[in-house]
């Protein structure tokens, strides 16, 4: 037997293993780079678009806040004008400037068979709270980020700024409050009780604004994380 035939050649075949492992090791880490890259891009593009939909929220809060207290404040002085059972007593003249003027909250019915005559009369009134409006706040950035796996990617900093805006509790709830207010409108039939829901109105935007202070302030710090 031709013992050299049998000779295995163990340098090259060493050379060939740790060749092939080199290889391997290269084509993993490869492999881990492209992932880690495509995670941050995902990461990045997620909060630049949560960036974007907490701007939009933010601006919808104030603005919403702003324009409720406003009409709130008007029904208020046009409520003074009527009687214990939400009529207004005057002129027909007095009643086409309420109407003019104060169309966003009041229309005061006027027949038509007096206008004629510029007597004082008592006529019923409509009120409308239907201004009274309550902001859509966005969170389909929050929820694709959360169901891509987006947040894991980001540094707990950036998760916790996030997560406490989009789950403010104390907002969430005097908004809850003022839905419930706002659906008790149509039972309402005297000016006491509309006093009343006006007041609770009121105070519920007021607690609003307060939070909103704190949220400005996560919403600043989420902004320098960029």
């Amino acid at each position: 037997m031709n013992w050299q035939l049998w000779r295995i050649d163990w340098p090259n075949h060493t050379i060939g293993f740790f060749s092939a492992l080199f290889g391997i090791v290269i084509a993993f880490e490869l492999d881990q780079c492209r992932d880690a890259w495509n995670e941050k891009q995902l990461s990045a593009q997620a909060f630049n678009k949560l960036q974007s939909e907490i701007e939009i929220n933010q601006n919808l809060l104030h603005e919403t806040v702003v324009s409720n207290l406003r009409h709130l404040a008007t029904l208020r002085q046009v409520v003074r004008g009527l009687d214990a059972d939400m009529r207004f007593r005057g002129t027909i003249a007095a009643a086409d400037s309420i109407n003019q003027h104060f169309d966003e909250v009041i229309f005061i019915e006027i027949d038509s068979a007096l206008r004629q005559s510029n007597v004082k009369g008592l006529f019923n009134t409509h009120i409308a709270l239907s201004n009274i409006t309550l902001p859509a706040l966005q969170t389909s950035a929050w929820e694709s980020s959360k169901a891509t796996g987006a947040l894991n990617s980001m540094t707990y900093e950036k998760v916790a700024a996030l997560s406490f805006i989009y789950n403010h509790v104390k907002i969430s709830d005097e908004l809850r409050e003022i839905r419930e207010h706002w659906r008790k409108a149509d039972a309402i039939t005297t000016r006491d009780n509309l006093l009343r829901l006006v007041h609770e109105l009121e105070r519920s935007h007021h607690i609003l604004q307060r939070e909103l202070t704190e949220y400005d302030q996560y919403v600043n710090m989420v902004e320098m994380m960029n």
